[in-house]
């Protein structure tokens, strides 16, 4: 077995074949962090529990030298999961090392929505998310909000707004729709309700939608915003902002993160408000609603570290939550993201922790008793 400085955290990064780009990222991460340590990325077929080993590719970071070698090795003391693992084995992985596995709920929209209702402190900033079990019934809950979005339950599906809709009730009956199409925003309008069926549902991903209620960003130069909150367990295991910014949309509609202007939320508020204790309050709303959704997650038992939350932000200063991603990428651009490095500084806070934490089960995401009525609604 490959020998490597036991005097290190040792860190595994468990990493999906089908997106490389992971496994690059869990290197830049170390490269960027301060201090030393053995990190290990691997395929979860490569773990072996019973042998409490895994095979995979170490750097070994010491001061600004970084050794890459590919072998076996022993079980690392923390797993920062970049992709999604079954329940059962992240248990079985938890009584071998203790509560030292992160990022372990890799939800999809729905069950995101399941859960965040549940709290009271939240429950004001969810837009009216309903799932869509009929897809021949979307005209009661287009007829009742006149502006809703179709967005793909599975997050795969939804990556950079693809396989979502926009669609707003126009005067006589008549339907405008906004969707993605080759890197750019579509719109089409259509004089009917059963055109525009004819239309969208042979487009509709697989894995099912959610309908929710369409919020009305603020404006940048006529143009949809939203705002981006990177959110991560620190060196002290503790929650902190890494990054707040907002992204202006190239269209009317809604974002696609990839084509976005991005600015400072400091910087954007200046242009909403001269009035500097009003641009402390929204600032700090932001904020806010981002360390809710955090302590949410770890009363509910679930053991994350860095989130990405898109928020908006509506005409009279309301903070709405729009998605929340368990799997971010770090910003690249002018503004600082910490989150590249945070995850790497969690784990070695863990990794050094001698007892290990005490294992909770979250808690089930269950349907809300409102939603059992709704899916009645459209059966």
């Amino acid at each position: 077995m490959d020998q490597y400085k036991k005097n290190l955290p040792f860190i595994g990064v468990c990493v999906s074949k089908v997106k490389p780009l992971f496994e690059k990222l869990a290197r830049e991460r170390l490269e960027k962090y301060l201090g030393n340590a053995n990190l290990i990325t691997f395929h979860i077929e490569d773990l072996n529990l019973s042998k409490r080993n895994v095979r995979g590719i170490c750097w070994e970071k010491v001061g600004e030298s970084i050794n890459r070698k590919e072998g076996v090795y022993p079980l690392p003391d923390v797993i920062y999961l970049q992709c999604y693992v079954e329940n059962n084995v992240i248990k079985q992985i938890e009584r071998v090392i203790g509560r030292k596995v992160f990022n372990s709920f890799i939800f999809d929209k729905w069950e995101c929505w399941s859960l965040l209702g549940r709290d009271n402190g939240l429950r004001n900033h969810l837009p009216y998310t309903r799932k869509l079990v009929n897809k021949t019934n979307i005209y009661p809950f287009l007829y009742q909000y006149k502006d809703i979005f179709l967005k793909p339950i599975n997050v795969s599906h939804a990556h950079n707004s693809r396989g979502i809709f926009r669609v707003k009730l126009q005067n006589k009956g008549k339907i405008e729709i906004f969707y993605r199409e080759k890197n750019k925003m579509r719109e089409k309008r259509f004089k009917s309700y059963q055109k525009f069926l004819d239309w969208t549902l042979p487009r509709l991903s697989p894995g099912g939608y959610i309908l929710q209620q369409g919020i009305e960003t603020v404006k940048s130069s006529k143009n949809a915003t939203d705002i981006r909150i990177n959110m991560n367990k620190n060196s002290k295991g503790q929650w902190e902002v890494s990054m707040i910014l907002v992204r202006v949309a190239s269209n009317i509609s809604h974002v696609i993160p990839k084509f976005v202007t991005a600015y400072s939320i400091s910087n954007f508020i200046k242009t909403l408000t001269v009035d500097k204790e009003k641009e402390a309050e929204i600032e700090k709303s932001v904020i806010n609603v981002g360390m809710k959704i955090c302590s949410m997650l770890d009363k509910s038992g679930y053991h994350m570290a860095d989130l990405g939350i898109d928020l908006g932000m509506d005409e009279n200063g309301h903070v709405w939550i729009f998605e929340i991603n368990p799997l971010p990428f770090p910003f690249r651009g002018s503004i600082q993201d910490h989150s590249l490095i945070r995850p790497i500084e969690y784990a070695s806070y863990l990794a050094l922790t001698k007892q290990p934490q005490q294992v909770q089960q979250p808690q089930q995401v269950q349907q809300p008793e409102a939603d059992k009525k709704w899916w009645k609604f459209w059966n």
